[in-house]
């Protein structure tokens, strides 16, 4: 499965990794950061990592088969990192966090996921398909128009009424195929962008609770990463960042944290050209105190 890791140098050097360090990973994926980061930690450091998506996890222990220092998978959500390294032994804070928000290639590149809109596949959009969670499919047949409306407009989707109004007129809708030719049919298309991304990017967001994941994290913050620790969050669209932004000059507010960058990092025009999946990412970067 082909994986590019997002601003592998400036993640290195936003940690301030040191041999010996114990770090958590706390959006594993396919374990591109991962090893970096126990390269960076060396055999008497620790890489904790988390996941929800027990399908990622498969293939992230084979890529950390040679790993350089010992790594601890979490199959968890990381709204629940502190509780979950409590109970795997590791009950002290960690000297650096990492998270990568969002989703991985290896998400779309797999139809059968459902989140792709380029591949036909079940309307799923479930990180952790073990679950009993609701699922895209389950949210635009079940939900009343207006409530339905309301959810892809979270997105910033101008045209939320009418795609709403379509879904439900063509209800039931269980694939992405379908999905998206209805969309393409109610609403015309203004650029290069499919119609229904951003509709498809609310459903995502809804059905894994993102942004409610990504605001306990940085609550959770204090309990989990040492004064002096550093931590670096990866976003890679305006609902993440704005979280991200607001809640780390929360923390600053609160002295509970420095704030490293006063501006977002985003990857240089090189890394953009070699993977162009990167061209969205901001990086921010703090300091626990």
């Amino acid at each position: 499965m082909q994986h590019v890791s997002v601003m592998p140098a400036e993640t290195l050097e936003a940690l301030q990794l040191q041999s010996g360090f114990s770090a958590l990973d706390c959006t594993l994926g396919l374990a591109g950061h991962a090893r970096l980061i126990s390269a960076a930690v060396g055999p008497s450091g620790h890489v904790y990592a988390c996941d929800t998506d027990s399908e990622s996890i498969v293939l992230a222990k084979a890529n950390l088969v040679d790993a350089p220092s010992p790594v601890t998978i979490l199959h968890t959500p990381f709204s629940h990192a502190r509780q979950a390294l409590d109970q795997s032994g590791m009950t002290a804070k960690v000297d650096a966090l990492l998270a990568d928000f969002g989703t991985s290639m290896m998400h779309f590149q797999t139809p059968e996921r459902g989140f792709s809109l380029m591949h036909d596949g079940p309307l799923d959009m479930r990180l952790d398909r073990t679950s009993d969670t609701e699922t895209a499919a389950d949210l635009v047949n079940g939900l009343a128009e207006k409530e339905l409306a309301n959810l892809i407009y979270t997105t910033g989707e101008r045209r939320s009424r009418a795609i709403a109004r379509a879904l439900v007129r063509a209800r039931p809708i269980v694939t992405m195929h379908q999905f998206a030719s209805v969309i393409l049919a109610a609403v015309p298309r203004t650029g290069k962008l499919h119609p229904a991304t951003l509709s498809a990017l609310s459903l995502r967001i809804a059905v894994n609770n993102e942004y409610q994941e990504i605001d306990t994290l940085i609550n959770e913050l204090p309990s989990l990463v040492r004064p002096g620790g550093r931590v670096a969050f990866i976003t890679f669209h305006s609902g993440e960042d704005l979280i991200a932004k607001t809640g780390t000059r929360r923390l600053a507010k609160e002295g509970k944290a420095k704030l490293i960058n006063k501006h977002v990092l985003i990857p240089t025009p090189e890394e953009v050209r070699r993977n162009p999946a990167s061209r969205s990412a901001k990086m921010r970067v703090l300091e626990m105190l």
